[in-house]
């Protein structure tokens, strides 16, 4: 019976062979197709796992901090630390300026009021090399010519060889007044006078009325020898190499003002004005664009400057105004070894030009040469830093300027 059965199974196994061995075929490879996909998942995310990790591995070996990065850092650190301290060394040495004494401030070392005459002296000494520094002459007075010429009439108008081409002398006596004036364009690269300078005679007649007004006149006037000092380094520097007017870059100073700055202006100055302190925004000559006024870094007085000037030179001279210039700092006492220190203070807040005619009254005897002039008047701020100077600031000064008082009690007024 078992053989008989085993006999048909083998019978129907051969007879349907054909099906039977795909179909087994298939079993086994469904079998074999689930845990293959299985794995292949699996490896699939352990890759993706690898592959992640492996990134991080590099990210941290290219970040890796090396165990010196902390003196790289440090010296980083020490690089910035010196330029900050050397911009700080820089702007107050702006402000560490030579003294026309070293007994006044910030308080006298004397007692005696023959410390105030001692530093008038040398004042008025400072304005007098003012005009020497830019070897300035001004157009010859009625004295001069009379001293040369004589008795001549001296109203006479003469023939200007520059502004009227082909024109003749109409008297000898202008033929002589010309010659005069034309001379003295060949004996000076600039004209200018003591009188141009503002405050230059705020010293005249002075007596003494107490140590407070004498302190506040001295500061003011050191102030102003400072700002007065640079408009001539910068009329040197323009005028360089020149020895007459009519070569000259800058032909004629007309004034520095602390107050008034129109062209008129400059002529009425009575000498008396020294520079005041901008506490506000109404301290100054005009609204300026700035907005810089004292604070606890700062101090800002403005001044108004007039030239005479080469139409084509504007430009070039006020970059060379507002350019850095070299000093020389003697220690608050004057008893240190000079040390070269550089200062750039000045900054144009406004500017106007005007045309000059020759044959008015106010040129009639100065030769500007044959280049095309024009008068150009600037309104400047003038900045110093605290930290270089508040050493020297005498005590009334000072106590002013932290109770921010009214401009009248701190410098000289304005109109």
């Amino acid at each position: 019976m078992i053989k008989t059965i085993k006999m048909n199974i083998v019978r129907i196994i051969k007879k349907n062979t054909s099906i039977i061995i795909p179909v087994a075929i298939t079993v086994v490879a469904v079998l074999l197709f689930i845990p293959t996909t299985m794995i292949r998942g699996k490896i699939s995310v352990k890759l993706k796992e690898n592959v992640k990790i492996g990134r991080e591995v590099n990210s941290a070996l290219r970040t890796n901090i090396s165990a010196k990065q902390h003196e790289a850092v440090k010296m980083f650190e020490d690089i910035h630390e010196a330029d900050a301290n050397e911009i700080e060394n820089l702007a107050r040495q702006t402000s560490q300026r030579e003294l026309l004494s070293y007994k006044i401030f910030p308080e006298p070392n004397e007692t005696s009021v023959q410390i105030f005459n001692e530093f008038r002296g040398a004042y008025m000494v400072a304005f007098a090399e003012l005009t020497k520094d830019m070897k300035s002459l001004d157009a010859p007075t009625d004295i001069e010519i009379r001293k040369e010429a004589g008795p001549i009439d001296i109203s006479t108008d003469f023939y200007r060889e520059e502004a009227v081409s082909g024109a003749q002398a109409e008297t000898e006596e202008s033929r002589i007044i010309e010659l005069l004036c034309k001379r003295r364009s060949e004996e000076t690269p600039v004209y200018a006078n003591p009188k141009a300078f503002s405050g230059y005679a705020v010293w005249d007649n002075w007596e003494y009325s107490g140590v407070e007004n004498a302190m506040k006149k001295c500061w003011y006037s050191q102030l102003a020898y400072w700002v007065h000092k640079d408009i001539v380094d910068t009329i040197n520097v323009m005028n360089q190499g020149s020895a007459s007017t009519t070569k000259s870059s800058v032909k004629r100073l007309l004034g520095v003002r602390f107050a008034r700055s129109d062209a008129a202006s400059f002529a009425m100055d009575n000498g008396l004005e020294l520079p005041v302190y901008v506490t506000d925004a109404k301290g100054g000559l005009y609204q300026y664009w700035t907005s810089r006024k004292c604070d606890d870094q700062i101090d800002v007085v403005h001044f108004s400057l007039a030239v005479i000037i080469k139409a084509n030179d504007i430009l070039k001279f006020m970059s060379e105004l507002c350019s850095e210039k070299e000093h020389y700092f003697y220690g608050y006492k004057g008893d240190q070894k000079p040390e070269k220190y550089r200062h750039n203070q000045i900054t144009i807040i406004q500017s106007r030009i005007e045309p000059v005619g020759r044959d008015v009254a106010e040129h009639r005897r100065y030769f500007y040469g044959k280049d095309a002039v024009v008068l150009l008047n600037i309104i400047c701020e003038y900045v110093f830093n605290r930290q270089g100077y508040d050493e020297i600031k005498p005590k009334y000064i000072q106590d002013g300027m932290n109770r921010n008082i009214d401009n009248a009690e701190i410098g000289a007024n304005f109109d």
